[in-house]
């Protein structure tokens, strides 16, 4: 008995060891379930991507800045996956849009300014990807550079960009946000939404530019922050808080003196393109912090990812979903894109660069090395001591721009009218004509050597702008005297002698400018604006035509120019100039309306109703008066019931028309008759 017990008491142990094994196993699974259910992030209801546009980085209080900027994001990041080192493709407002939105890098999309640059109808946005998944998509931006005309509104349902001035403030594109969150809390939504403020100059609103009255840039971040914290709010009043994806980052940074410049768009250094990233998953309670370099460009694939979406094949950045099932560094090592062609607006080289977890290289006239780990300033160039390592960076540069570079990217260009242009040269934005030079050409100037320039430019403009013509003309003098021989010098002549009212000055220097460099398409625009006000119009119609040697998408040379050769008697060769203007462009309602015009007075009556019937379909300014004309197009084709129900509609949008009314009693009397004639007697 006592060996049975014996074999008992040795069996009984390890049944319970087996037993306490499983059990342990089951506790550790169960806990590792639980766990990957924590920080898998669910599928969201509503996506919400809000840009801050020029924010630096290290100027919010959760990345480091010592003063409390932002509150609010700070403890949005307190439940989110922080990006501590992201980076934005190119320091300027809408290429750098249109990478976060597009997944691609600038030389792929092919917008690389703000003034003469739209994204191409082809590109898929995430917008597009995300309506066509079932999301209600809506934008709401705050500056007149992200207008939709330059190609931004690509797959929102709504897209609300209707302002007068160059920029809003943050409160007042909120109200719209607020607005279309109440009334879309039930569905699936993305929600792009833009703010500007702390773009130059800045001037935050009270009480935040008394409590940063000596750091005003800091100012306007922290009234951003405000904002940012009622859309937070709304989205927890309507119970959307927890069960959404919320993205907050930056187009770019600002350089606020540092390398000379003061603002951003020229130079490539951290300042400029390092900006904050945070994702905010549904349920997420824990913060989580980054330190693996990432990029913008990594935002679609991203949100892709995490609706089990497979991105678009061009698409470049990378999904950054194994980061939140703490994989640190699943990614691999990453070499990111960076680069700014606006340099090429004064005849220098472009400034393209690779960065990695440690090193940035430049490549221009005189390259440059920085290890931003050890010299987060980029004080130093190393590329001296370390050739090797430069030359592998330069190596994977080229091999970027050689698989990223499309065979065609000439649908990427805009004419703007010059109220357009001066809204945006406003705002700091220069163009001579941005050079798509990606050649290591280093026999041009160095950026490095045109800062000053570059800098003086953009306060030419800005005091044209405030109408300190005065001092404008001292700084202009100024540049001439440094730069008597930069056709950009003679731009800022040309703009200052418009302003003063001095036409014939204006086109003079205009001439000086094309004679140092015949490729600046804006300019043979306005030079053909102002000998048409001359009544010049063959001379008018060169330069547009030069406008379009330049640039052969550019809808606006088109439009103005059939304009001129209609004036002339040209009737056919004016239609041709809009027919292509809207193979270009289909929803121009004003061309739609003035080709059939043109082609009604033809006697094409079947194609004069479909042109005017393309413009109401793109919403016409005055409804009515197409309306009008088709009723008028309809009765003379004899097509009465058709004439009747657009002279109605006309006056459905306009009432008081004695003479439309009169149109539908001589249509009614003309059916009548017709009634009559065709009855047997």
């Amino acid at each position: 008995m006592s060996e049975t017990k014996g074999n008992s008491t040795t069996k009984r142990p390890y049944c319970y060891r087996l037993l306490g094994m499983l059990v342990l196993v089951a506790t550790l699974v169960t806990a590792w379930l639980l766990m990957r259910a924590h920080v898998t992030p669910k599928h969201p209801n509503g996506i919400i991507l809000i840009s801050i546009d020029t924010c630096r980085a290290d100027y919010l209080s959760c990345y480091g800045y010592l003063r409390q900027t932002t509150p609010n994001i700070d403890q949005l990041a307190a439940q989110s996956v922080i990006f501590k080192n992201a980076i934005s493709p190119v320091p300027t407002t809408r290429p750098a849009h249109c990478s976060m939105l597009a997944g691609t890098i600038p030389p792929y999309h092919g917008v690389h300014g703000n003034l003469d640059d739209r994204l191409r109808d082809s590109t898929v946005t995430l917008a597009e990807i995300l309506k066509e998944n079932g999301f209600k998509t809506a934008a709401f931006v705050s500056a007149f550079v992200m207008d939709s005309q330059f190609g931004l509104s690509q797959g929102f349902d709504i897209y609300n960009d209707s302002f007068v001035q160059k920029e809003r403030l943050g409160e007042q594109t909120n109200r719209f946000v607020l607005e279309w969150l109440e009334q879309h809390k039930n569905g699936r939504f993305f929600l792009f939404l833009h703010y500007f403020d702390p773009h130059a100059p800045y001037a935050p609103p009270e009480p935040f530019a008394f409590k940063f009255a000596g750091d005003p840039y800091a100012g306007e971040i922290a009234y951003v922050d405000h904002c940012i914290g009622l859309i937070i709010l709304k989205l927890k009043d309507l119970g959307l808080f927890d069960s959404s994806l919320i993205i907050v980052t930056s187009d770019h940074g600002e350089m606020l003196g540092e390398h000379g410049e003061q603002y951003h768009s020229y130079f490539i250094y951290q300042s400029a393109i390092k900006v904050p990233l945070i994702f905010k998953f549904p349920g997420q309670s824990e913060s989580r912090e980054i330190t693996d370099l990432v990029g913008l460009i990594d935002i679609v694939p991203t949100v892709c990812g995490l609706l089990d979406i497979e991105p678009p094949a061009v698409v470049q950045g990378m999904d950054l979903g194994p980061y939140f099932f703490d994989k640190a560094g699943a990614v691999g090592q990453r070499q990111i894109y960076c680069g700014s062609l606006q340099p090429t607006n004064y005849g220098c080289n472009s400034l393209l660069g690779v960065v990695t977890d440690r090193f940035k290289y430049i490549q221009t006239t005189r390259p440059e090395l920085y290890d931003i780990v050890a010299d987060p300033q980029e004080s130093n160039n190393l590329i001296g001591l370390h050739p090797r390592r430069a030359d592998i960076l330069r190596n994977t540069l080229k091999q970027m721009l050689e698989q990223s570079i499309p065979s065609s990217v000439s649908d990427t260009k805009v004419a703007l009218d010059q109220q357009s242009r001066d809204r945006l040269e406003s705002l700091g934005y220069v163009s001579a004509g941005i050079s798509r030079d990606f050649d290591f050409d280093q026999s041009k100037d160095d950026p490095k050597d045109m800062i000053s320039l570059h800098s003086s430019v953009v306060e030419i403009h800005n005091l044209i702008y405030d109408k300190k013509l005065d001092e404008a003309k001292k700084l202009c003098e100024q540049v001439y005297l440094q730069y008597p021989d930069s056709h950009i010098t003679y731009r800022c002549l040309a703009k200052l002698a418009y302003k003063e009212g001095d036409r014939q000055k204006t086109i003079e220097y205009i001439y000086q400018s094309l004679k140092l460099n015949p490729d600046q398409a804006g300019l043979h625009f306005n030079l053909a604006m102002l000998l048409s006000e001359q009544g010049k119009y063959d001379d008018a119609a060169h330069y547009l035509l030069e406008v379009l040697r330049i640039n052969p998408n550019q809808i606006l040379a088109y439009n103005n120019l059939a304009l001129l050769l209609e004036r002339q008697g040209k009737a056919q060769e004016a239609i041709r100039h809009l027919t292509e203007s809207l193979r270009i462009k289909h929803n121009q309602p004003d061309i739609h309306i003035k080709l059939g015009d043109m082609v009604y007075r033809t006697g094409k009556f079947d194609e004069a109703a479909k042109h005017w019937a393309e413009a109401l379909r793109f919403n016409p300014e005055e409804p009515h008066a197409v309306h009008d004309r088709l009723g008028s197009v309809f009765y003379q084709m004899d097509m009465l019931d058709d004439a009747i129900e657009h002279w109605r509609m006309s006056l459905k949008f306009k009432p008081d028309q004695p003479e439309i009314e009169n149109n539908i009693a001589a249509a009614l009397a003309q059916k009548r008759k017709k009634h009559l004639d065709e009855t047997p007697n």
